[in-house]
């Protein structure tokens, strides 16, 4: 498509529908239906004024249908009388004109609650018995205005009702991960405190006693300042476990690290992100893996450039490293242990092909 025609096409868009609506192109689908309006006319032989009636009256059906998307509440029900409004004036030439009116309760949905919606059906309703009985209209005409007007109406404001509580719930949702989010966060600062919090009064007390001792008598101050670095070092152990505990592995993290941990070593690294992202077990899994088969490359290969690249499908996600080290045989020591136990855990495995450098593939189904 020309890019200046997409552009207007997308221009056209926005103008007649909210860019924050969610319907897609569905409203466009929806005009299909205005067919029925149409088919009226080959099965017969209207005069002209008939054909220029009706598209005068399809133009104005047009603006506010699509001004009715712009709205939402009381504001609704002035654009369902104005296609009721339209309608009417159609059905003196085409009793295909009965669309109109299933198109105007079809906006019912979109006034609040749902007892104001079936009042507003049952108000079209009510509106279509009238007119056919004061124009003595046709069945093909009622029969489907009232029929398919209760029907797609009703089937709108219960399709509304359920994207509400679904929204509400997506709230909801993402409030308990937010709550969750904020208690983790105490709960480590928590943690640290009482870890940490001990220790270091008991160094500023060990500091200023050795500082206080120095001056008459050495030998304790040194045997104070001894302890300092008994403590200290417990300490820095203890937060250091704490830490690993709290620290989830991450792929991207850890192909951030990759990166930057070869150029230190001047290996050339290209690599991809798997594209949609993994779950979480998965992610950690290939995150340990990658890391793992960075450091041996950095340790045990002679390898200028490493390349890692993903293929995915609905069933399966493949890792697949490779670098163009001297590497003709291959010893697996614990390191790639770790990473068949890792990848058979889930499912998956890992092959090592040794030659024109190291290829490692992972596969681990989805």
């Amino acid at each position: 498509m020309n890019t200046s025609l997409r552009h207007w096409l997308i221009a056209l868009h926005h103008r007649l529908l909210p860019q924050s609506s969610e319907l897609g192109i569905l409203p466009y689908v929806w005009l299909v239906y205005l067919a029925t309006f149409f088919i009226y006319f080959f099965f017969s032989s209207p005069p002209l004024w008939h054909w220029i009636a009706a598209l005068g009256g399809t133009s104005a059906f047009l603006i506010c249908y699509f001004r009715a998307y712009w709205v939402s509440g009381t504001s609704t029900l002035y654009y369902i009388v104005a296609i009721c409004i339209v309608g009417s004036a159609m059905v003196m030439i085409n009793p295909g004109s009965a669309v109109f009116f299933v198109y105007a309760a079809a906006f019912a949905s979109h006034l609040g609650a749902p007892k104001k919606g079936v009042a507003a059906i049952a108000g079209v309703v009510a509106y279509v018995l009238f007119l056919t009985w004061w124009q003595e209209l046709p069945m093909f005409f009622y029969v489907p205005a009232v029929l398919f007007s209760i029907m797609i109406g009703g089937v709108n404001i219960f399709q509304h009702e359920i994207a509400l509580k679904n929204k509400a719930l997506k709230l909801s949702q993402e409030e308990v991960e937010r709550l969750a989010t904020t208690a983790e966060r105490e709960r480590i600062a928590r943690d640290l405190h009482d870890l940490i919090g001990h220790t270091f009064s008991m160094l500023t007390m060990k500091a200023q006693l050795a500082q206080k001792l120095f001056d008459h008598d050495t030998q304790r101050a040194r045997s104070e300042i001894a302890e300092l670095e008994q403590i200290s070092r417990q300490a820095l152990s203890e937060v250091r476990e704490a830490v690993t505990g709290y620290r989830q592995k991450d792929l991207a993290s850890e192909l951030a690290n990759a990166k930057t941990l070869l150029q230190s070593v001047d290996v050339v690294f290209t690599y991809t992100m798997p594209n949609p992202a993994l779950p979480q077990t998965i992610d950690a899994t290939m995150a340990y893996i990658v890391r793992e088969a960075v450091t041996n490359l950095v340790k045990h290969s002679t390898a200028t450039r490493c390349d890692i690249h993903w293929q995915q499908s609905s069933s399966q996600v493949i890792l697949t490293i490779a670098d163009n080290g001297d590497c003709e045989t291959l010893t697996e020591g614990n390191g790639l242990n770790g990473m068949r136990e890792r990848a058979e855990q889930l499912g998956g495995s890992v092959t090592i092909l040794p030659k024109n450098g190291l290829t490692l593939t992972v596969t681990v189904p989805l």
